[in-house]
């Protein structure tokens, strides 16, 4: 029977805190995206900073934050093996700076928020850096003469001062993860309080016979798709396009745009070339070779931890399906509220029987 610990005294155990990291870093990001939440990156990126706060809290040293770290990306290879290198470093990263900020200042909860807004700013640049990377710094030019066109059609705008379409969307986009940065350190600060409230609203009697979702199922892998495969890539396709016929029709858009454009998708198809097919394999043949032997020295604490993936996913689905009195965000934020909280409090030890 399952059980709540209650009760002021909570000790969050460590190893459950790193199994809660590696299940949020290996199917928590395929839940969210079946669901389709947005912003899935910054909410997976989020429970990282939580947990890794959460097991320098409770572990008796934060060098136990770069064990932790080595397990999870042993989860990660283990239950998604055909994840990019990034996924990797961004996991290796997060635990790097956690198990610095930790170890050498001395006020926990600026440790946290500090951990939280840096890691999170990261992940928001690292994508930043990769589409100008990809495709130069024509694609938000690209952008601002769009805006600025649009803009320019409207009779009470076209005098006015147009203001950098690209800073904008690059600016609220950072100010989104530090701002959740900010918010997840300082909740991690308050986890006791959090978990006391939370605790006393659960009625745990139907999990027991609460019904698997297949919606939940880990999905088939498939092959690995280039950026001009998926949706932002289909979307990027479009958009240049648009602005290409734009170009002709509208002289005023500028000339040297179409060329530009057709620059910019020329060089974002030979770096993904040169990417996968000569430096990737190259790094992953060697990162495995790491793996490989890590695994070996593991086996034992990562098969134990995976084999609670599936009561873990039992009580995904519970809040899930909880949470359908609400709609949207609300839904989302109660859902992901709850299963976090019942996932750190919840006695699963008798469901692996």
């Amino acid at each position: 029977m399952n059980e709540i610990h209650r009760g002021t005294s909570l000790k969050l155990d460590v190893q459950r805190l790193t199994a809660l990291w590696g299940f949020s870093e290996a199917a928590l990001g395929g839940i969210l995206h079946i669901l389709k939440v947005p912003l899935t990156g910054l909410l997976i990126g989020g429970a990282a900073v939580f947990f890794i706060s959460l097991i320098a809290r409770y572990a008796e040293s934060p060098s136990q934050i770069l064990k932790s770290t080595l397990v999870v990306i042993l989860i990660k290879a283990v239950v998604t093996p055909f994840i990019p290198l990034n996924s990797y470093f961004a996991v290796s990263l997060q635990g790097g700076l956690g198990y610095l900020f930790f170890r050498f200042i001395p006020s926990y909860r600026f440790s946290a928020i500090l951990l939280g807004m840096i890691t999170l700013s990261f992940s928001a640049f690292q994508k930043l850096f990769i589409i100008t990377f990809m495709f130069g710094n024509a694609f938000w030019e690209s952008i601002d003469s769009f805006v600025k066109f649009i803009l320019a059609q409207l009779p009470l705008l076209n005098h006015l001062h147009t203001p950098s379409a690209s800073l904008i969307i690059v600016s609220v986009y950072a100010a989104i993860h530090v701002i959740g940065g900010l918010y997840v350190g300082i909740k991690a600060n308050r986890i006791d309080k959090w978990l006391e409230r939370k605790t006393a609203s659960f009625d745990i009697n139907v999990l027991k016979n609460s019904p698997d979702n297949p919606i939940f199922e880990p999905r088939k892998h498939s092959k690995k798709r280039r950026w001009w495969q998926r949706k932002s890539g289909i979307i990027i396709l479009t958009f240049s396009l648009i602005l290409v016929i734009l170009s002709y029709i509208f002289p005023q858009l500028g000339k040297s745009t179409s060329t530009n454009i057709f620059i910019m998708i020329i060089r974002s198809i030979a770096i993904t070339l040169i990417w996968f097919k000569i430096i990737s394999p190259f790094i992953l043949k060697h990162f495995k070779k790491f793996i490989e032997k890590r695994k070996f020295e593991h086996a034992s604490e990562v098969n134990k931890i995976t084999a609670q993936f599936p009561a873990f996913k039992k009580v995904v689905n519970y809040c899930w399906n909880q949470s359908a009195e609400h709609a949207g965000v609300k839904r989302v934020y109660r859902f992901l509220s709850n299963s976090l909280a019942l996932l750190l409090i919840i006695d699963l030890t008798n469901e692996q029987d």
